[in-house]
């Protein structure tokens, strides 16, 4: 009876132990990887942050001089009692995606009002502009050219004279002379704040300026600045906006060589235009 009883317990000890030791494999899933052989890990979650770049590319892994890394994050499907799955780093290449320069053009309007786009390396006289600084006066694209070294570097629009027998621009070449400042023109009302003189002409001398105007206390009223650029409007002279003018004043045009070339639309007769 003792060595039955004996038997008994030590069966019974075994199948405890037994079944505990499966419970406890297919709790903590020890047994289930044996089994299944399951060792998939899965990837990490990838955290990126980009602060000065336009576009973000990803790319698979490669050197880059410029890259972010990610953060590492453990998967949130793993099982809590699972040890930690192995992490991997990604670099993320930020790109810049460059702007294309504007290309440099010149849109002036022509007298009968259709737009004329120059480009600056096209020469608009029969002949070319000499070494070093150069004036052109287009009368018929009304646009004052100015030239530093054959290379075109400002377009002013101008209104050059109306184009009557006793008030068209006549051409001409010669040199910017004297710079005349500020002062109020003759048998007028009108004043002009930048004045350089050019030669005399028939009936006054032949000027650059800005476009004049008349006082009215803290006020300026200008003169047809609608003209610039469209039509010739002035007496004669080379009307230029004050902004130009205070720019040609500070690049000094005294002394530089200028030429005004001919205008090729009708001259009407003297005392035939508009009276103001």
């Amino acid at each position: 009876m003792k060595v039955e009883w004996k038997r008994r317990v030590i069966v019974a000890s075994l199948a405890l132990v037994t079944f505990g030791v499966w419970g406890f494999g297919i709790q903590s899933g020890i047994l289930w990887n044996l089994l299944a052989g399951n060792r998939t890990i899965a990837q990490p979650m990838i955290t990126v942050e980009a602060t000065s770049s336009k576009e973000v590319q990803v790319p698979a892994p490669e050197p880059s001089a410029t890259r972010i890394s990610s953060a590492r994050v453990p998967s949130p499907t793993a099982p809590a009692t699972r040890p930690p799955a192995a992490t991997t780093t990604q670099h993320v290449v930020a790109t810049h995606t460059p702007t294309p320069s504007p290309q440099l053009t010149l849109t002036l309007p022509k007298r009968d009002g259709a737009l004329s786009t120059l480009s600056p390396n096209i020469a608009l006289t029969l002949t070319p502009p000499p070494e070093g600084r150069y004036l052109v006066v287009d009368q018929d694209r009304q646009a004052m050219l100015v030239y530093e070294d054959s290379h075109l570097i400002r377009v002013i629009p101008v209104s050059t004279g109306a184009p009557y027998e006793d008030s068209f621009t006549p051409a001409w070449r010669g040199v910017v002379g004297p710079f005349w400042g500020k002062a109020r023109f003759r048998n007028s009302d009108l004043w002009a704040d930048y004045i350089w003189y050019l030669f005399p002409g028939a009936t006054g001398s032949i000027l650059i300026h800005s476009v004049p105007y008349v006082p009215n206390g803290d006020e300026k009223i200008y003169d047809r600045l609608d003209a610039l650029g469209v039509e010739p409007a002035s007496k004669g002279c080379v009307r230029i906006a004050p902004k130009d003018a205070e720019w040609l004043a500070a690049w000094n045009p005294v002394g530089v060589p200028i030429e005004i070339t001919p205008y090729h639309g009708v001259i009407k007769p003297a005392g035939t235009a508009p009276q103001n």
